[in-house]
């Protein structure tokens, strides 16, 4: 059988990730590396934010604007305000200013086609950031990864302890108006612990939408947290008296306010020692968690504060003439309770994890050198 659904209605609005912001240490700084590529000063850009209201869009937005200004190359900015209508007008904006690339942050899914066709009309290469763009690069995290990556150090946990289908219940806590990919990491986590425990009902990952409340009777219970700790806390509350009393929880969220809402209303209902969860977003709630809780096993890092020189070298490639691979990663690493003081020094990142096969292409330009403390790169 499919996993059981309820009919939800989201909202056009997407805001596609949604973490808190964390203060980032200064990084170390080195010259580029000298290429046969065009001068950076010789390059002109434009960004559009997804939305110069919200502290972290903020942050990326000065940083790509900063940091352009540094290497001498020209940048002009724009916000799209998670609007689909100023997006496609941004678009045409845009276009107007005839960049070597446009470097786009669009949150609304409905506009994304016209936005890109915008580009694509007009001959101007561009670089889509968080949210895709038909026509353009994409620059990301993966959220897929995330969630296996949980469940690497989670599962093994739980399999020693004995913890099955018969005896455990999944808790997904999801965003639903986020889309899809904000929330493939609660999916799959469940299709992973359903391949690593006995018992548990075998779903695809498409199987698990955002209108999926059950899976397997108990095994996998999935609830929208709205973005919200208040959301994530009520929405468990309203679903504990579904998981039998002695039933151990896995539990994993699309981020560490989700996680936390909901860890807090299983607990009060009595699970407490008999959960295994992590977060995603390594906010400072986040990080005390994974560093103080022994059943806080890991907390996703995606270095959110530091994405600008990873997307202005790759815009730098672009107006080089490189194809970038169909998704250029985002920095981002699980951190467990042995990792988590090489990367952060208390709530600050002090090192960024290494370059993974899709991105090792950005260190050509030295761009990362002089702005970032990348493990590994010199």
């Amino acid at each position: 059988m499919a996993p059981t659904t309820r009919r939800l209605v989201l909202p056009v609005l997407m805001l596609v990730v949604a973490v808190a912001a964390v203060a980032v240490t200064a990084a170390t700084a080195s010259t580029p590396q000298r290429t046969n590529d065009k001068p950076l000063d010789s390059l002109s850009m434009v960004y559009a934010s997804a939305a110069d209201s919200i502290g972290i869009f903020k942050t990326v937005g000065d940083g790509i604007v900063t940091d352009a200004g540094k290497l001498g190359m020209k940048m002009k900015r724009y916000d799209n305000n998670l609007d689909g209508p100023t997006a496609l007008r941004n678009a045409g904006l845009m276009v107007q200013d005839k960049p070597d690339v446009a470097i786009d942050w669009n949150t609304v899914v409905g506009v994304g086609k016209a936005v890109g066709a915008q580009f694509t009309r007009n001959k101007i290469p561009c670089l889509a950031v968080n949210q895709q763009i038909p026509g353009c690069a994409w620059f990301n995290l993966s959220n897929k990864d995330m969630g296996l990556d949980a469940a690497k150090v989670i599962l093994p946990v739980a399999k020693s302890r004995g913890w099955n289908g018969k005896n455990t219940t999944v808790v997904m806590v999801i965003a639903a108006a986020n889309g899809v990919e904000v929330n493939n990491g609660p999916r799959y986590f469940y299709v992973q612990t359903a391949k690593t425990l006995p018992n548990f009902k075998k779903v695809t990952p498409d199987q698990i939408t955002a209108q999926t409340t059950t899976i397997g009777g108990k095994n996998g219970i999935q609830i929208d947290c709205k973005s919200t700790i208040e959301g994530a806390y009520q929405a468990a509350k309203n679903i504990v008296g579904s998981i039998p009393k002695s039933n151990n929880i896995l539990l994993y969220g699309s981020d560490t306010d989700c996680n936390l809402g909901a860890y807090r209303a299983l607990a009060q209902a009595g699970f407490g020692k008999r959960i295994l969860t992590g977060g995603l977003g390594a906010t400072p709630d986040g990080l005390t968690q994974l560093r103080k809780n022994p059943n806080w096993l890991v907390e996703g890092a995606l270095f959110l504060q530091d994405w600008s020189p990873y997307i202005l070298t790759e815009a730098v490639a672009i107006a080089n003439g490189v194809k970038p691979p169909p998704l250029t990663s985002a920095p981002q690493i699980m951190l467990t309770k042995k990792t988590v003081d090489k990367y952060y020094k208390g709530n600050n990142v002090k090192l960024l994890p290494p370059l993974v096969a899709n991105n090792k292409y950005l260190a050509k330009y030295g761009i990362l050198q002089k702005f970032a403390n990348v493990e590994g790169l010199k």
